[in-house]
């Protein structure tokens, strides 16, 4: 059995491959073949479109001149005002993507199924994965149906040609099951490999995900070794937001960011802001939540929190101008191999020496197969479920400096990290 882990990005995209033997699994990352033939494990998400309307995808020739689409995945699913409308860039969504098809259907036949990841928060998600499923249908369709994987024909077709022969599919039930695509959060697709590699303790976590057109946000728990959600949201600012890449980049053929100085100090404190406000809120959440169910005092909360992990990952988490603190959530862990289940991974020695661990890591986390795509965010209320019916001596707290210190006798013992009553 294998699951395609497709990781469409704002900048590049990146997929990785689930092979399933019995009980062995083997995750293994594709391989793009730039314009010197050389292999890489990431592909611009660029199109370019020369004088005559034919289509060049991915790695572009610096000798063709023409036009370079960027940005289509970013304004298909956030509505970001630019150059492209909603249904340009649609258009070219599916025109990459198919791109990208020919290729895995060349070396695995029908035998794979694509699990994808889109940004989204909890409230807008059934409308973004019907979005997601369409795109991928209509792709598939273009490359079994129309050109009946002829890619050499696909190429040499102008934009004018593929217009006129793609299909956008209306979204249905019954065409997600037939052509076996799952959709998932971003923010949610980075959890999987955390889950099943043990490396990350089962409280309460922060993932941020920075990529080139947004930042994902995921608050969650392990339980059971799978991953219990309480809150996902998408802000939409990434790297083009913090580097103001259109004025940057218009000599590049792809639409990375070099270094850290190109990143605009201001729009980073936007930014931050933001992602603070969310955590804010979090916190907010979690405090009322923490009095309503529970006699102890709300300081053991934030004890508690100051010491729970926030991980980092995607492409704007390798600057570490970038990786910042946020409210109760003070343990940066910046995604490596050490999270990954790397007796697994092919290659990981090259990709440990690229620094591309942060980067692939969603795909490598879509890749993970499962059953479902049904993604429900928990009530923040289970939280505290071990913790219903404790109680606590309020007047037994001295001041110790500027801390506060508990004589209950047994506090320790229900915030201890390998207790049932620990706070999840």
């Amino acid at each position: 059995m294998i699951t395609v882990g497709f990781d469409f990005g704002t900048h590049q995209t990146k997929v990785c491959i689930e092979e399933r033997e019995g009980v062995e699994l083997s995750y293994n990352f594709f391989k793009f073949k730039d314009t010197f033939g050389k292999k890489q494990y990431t592909l611009p998400s660029i199109i370019h479109i020369d004088h005559n309307g034919y289509l060049q995808y991915g790695y572009i020739s610096p000798k063709r001149k023409g036009k370079i689409i960027r940005y289509f995945k970013q304004t298909t699913f956030t509505d970001k005002n630019n150059a492209l409308s909603k249904e340009d860039s649609i258009l070219y969504s599916i025109w990459y993507i198919a791109y990208i098809l020919f290729d895995l259907e060349e070396i695995y036949g029908y035998k794979f199924s694509i699990q994808m990841g889109v940004p989204t928060d909890n409230a807008h998600f059934a409308v973004q994965k019907q979005l997601a499923v369409r795109i991928m249908v209509s792709a598939y369709w273009l490359v079994e149906n129309v050109f009946e994987n002829d890619k050499a024909s696909f190429l040499n077709s102008t934009i004018d040609e593929l217009k006129e022969k793609t299909k956008i599919f209306s979204y249905s039930s019954q065409i997600k099951e037939d052509y076996g695509v799952l959709v998932f959060p971003e923010a949610y697709a980075c959890l999987m490999p955390l889950i099943k590699s043990s490396k990350v303790a089962t409280g309460m976590s922060l993932m941020v995900d920075i990529g080139g057109g947004t930042t994902d946000i995921s608050f969650f728990t392990i339980k059971n070794n799978k991953p219990c959600v309480y809150d996902f949201k998408s802000v939409n600012k990434g790297l083009n937001f913090l580097t103001e890449m259109d004025h940057q980049i218009n000599s590049r053929l792809d639409s990375n960011v070099i270094d850290a100085s190109e990143i605009n100090k201001s729009k980073n404190a936007i930014l931050k802001n933001e992602v603070k406000i969310h955590c804010v809120n979090l916190v907010n959440r979690l405090r009322a939540e923490f009095k309503k169910q529970c006699n102890l005092r709300v300081e053991r909360l934030m004890d508690e929190l100051s010491s729970r992990p926030i991980i980092y990952t995607g492409g704007g988490s390798t600057f570490g101008v970038l990786r910042t603190k946020y409210d109760g959530f003070r343990d940066i862990i910046h995604i490596s191999e050490k999270e990954w289940r790397t007796k697994s991974v092919s290659d990981l020695d090259e990709i440990k020496s690229l620094g591309l661990c942060p980067i692939l890591s969603i795909a490598y986390g879509l890749s993970i197969g499962v059953p479902n795509d049904e993604v429900e965010c928990e009530g923040f209320k289970d939280i505290f479920m071990g913790l219903k019916g404790l109680s606590e001596e309020k007047h037994s707290y001295k001041e110790s400096g500027t801390r506060k210190t508990s004589s209950y006798k047994n506090m320790d013992y229900y915030f201890s990290k390998d207790d049932y009553y620990t706070i999840k």
